[in-house]
């Protein structure tokens, strides 16, 4: 049997839930303005020249679109019942033990189905940002195995958080006790470690795409004219190391307050229910949904380039340049004029207006002289 913790010093959970709802709802008013401006950006495409359209089916990203429907409806619901619990806990029961009898009821429906809320938005935030990173690393799955295998754990401790809540033989006891408090320590644990590896892993790969294609743009083998886009990629490292940083840091803040015990469990993890959806609607409206095909697109034209030069056996890659067509030479001179096109591709300088066309910069070398 496990006893109820004393609160008599310390953060009553009445007060606790009572917070917890506030920072809920403060959260959560953050988290419509985002997906207001989510949903443009999911569902309109800007240009410049005609004021914008709306997006075609084609054009949509399905996916985005269900993990954001799907982040609204969990984050509504959670904000919805937690102020129906308060009604029930302060107005409504009778029962012995007043509010507090009420709230530390972990078979009470509404705890278990708030605990459950809150852990299915986590695990799908961080399937997403897995899932951005496989992408990337162009879908290869050595990349995130490291990721995956924690969020695997990370459900792990989700299923026995929730096993422990449904079974336990004492109902009086709050998600800060003893009973339950390891399991959801490692949760937290688990889940700010994976997103910190994740993001780390999706900075790197990025700052490498845009260093090579910075060492492409200053190469001093030929004459290039300057690209007429700047490089977009240095945004988009910013928008994924600010906003996994922030997500990152209140994960461990819950995770630290978890490890102590405390019922500032309650005010803390509510935020951080809300904040997996802002992050997730701040990456979608600062970087575009057609990032993603870019760096599968630059990832196939780097392995292609590879294999082409593997073939000729050049012994290394051709730095992203692809010759395309030779013309013919005069074999009876001893000087040799070679008409050559070299097309340069840049796959990751677009537009951020959500277009899905390849923007090509092309370079023309003819009338090459050599003898």
């Amino acid at each position: 049997m496990i006893a109820p913790r004393d609160e008599a010093s310390v953060f009553p959970i009445t007060e606790a839930q009572l917070t917890g709802l506030y920072f809920e709802t403060l959260g959560y008013g953050i988290y419509l303005v985002t997906c207001c401006l989510c949903a443009r950006t999911l569902f309109w495409i800007q240009q410049p020249e005609r004021g914008g359209r709306l997006r075609r089916r084609s054009e949509i990203r399905w996916w985005l679109v269900s993990v954001f429907s799907f982040l609204f409806v969990a984050s509504t619901f959670d904000d919805i019942i937690g102020l129906v619990h308060i009604i029930l806990a302060f107005v409504k029961y009778k029962g012995p033990g007043g509010a507090k009898g009420e709230l530390t009821n972990i078979h009470e429906w509404i705890n278990i189905v708030r605990g459950f809320d809150q852990f299915c938005v986590m695990i799908v935030g961080d399937f997403v940002l897995i899932y951005r990173c496989f992408v990337v690393y162009g879908r290869r799955w050595p990349a995130i195995a490291v990721s995956f295998i924690l969020c695997l754990a990370g459900i792990a401790m989700g299923i026995k958080v929730m096993q422990i809540e449904i079974t336990t033989s004492n109902a009086a006891i709050a998600i800060s006790s003893n009973a339950i408090n390891p399991w959801e320590s490692a949760f937290f644990a688990i889940t700010a470690a994976q997103n910190v590896l994740t993001t780390s892993l999706l900075v790197w790969r990025i700052w490498r795409v845009e260093r090579q294609n910075e060492k492409l743009r200053g190469s001093g083998n030929i004459s290039l004219p300057a690209p007429i886009h700047q490089p977009q990629l240095r945004k988009v490292i910013r928008v994924i190391a600010e906003s996994g940083l922030a997500y990152s840091t209140l994960v461990f803040v819950t995770f630290v307050v978890s490890v102590c015990g405390s019922n500032a469990l309650y005010p803390v993890s509510d935020a951080t229910l809300q904040a997996t959806g802002i992050t997730f609607n701040f990456i979608i409206i600062r970087s575009t949904p057609c990032r993603d095909d870019e760096f599968m697109d630059f990832d196939q034209t780097q392995r292609g380039i590879s294999s082409q030069a593997e073939r000729w056996g050049a012994g290394r890659a051709i730095s992203e340049m692809q010759f395309l067509s030779h013309g013919t030479t005069d074999q009876g001179n001893t000087t040799e004029r070679v008409n050559i096109d070299a097309t340069m591709t840049s796959a990751t300088d677009r537009l951020d207006d959500g277009a899905s066309q390849v923007e090509v910069d092309a370079y023309s070398m003819k009338n090459v002289v050599s003898k």
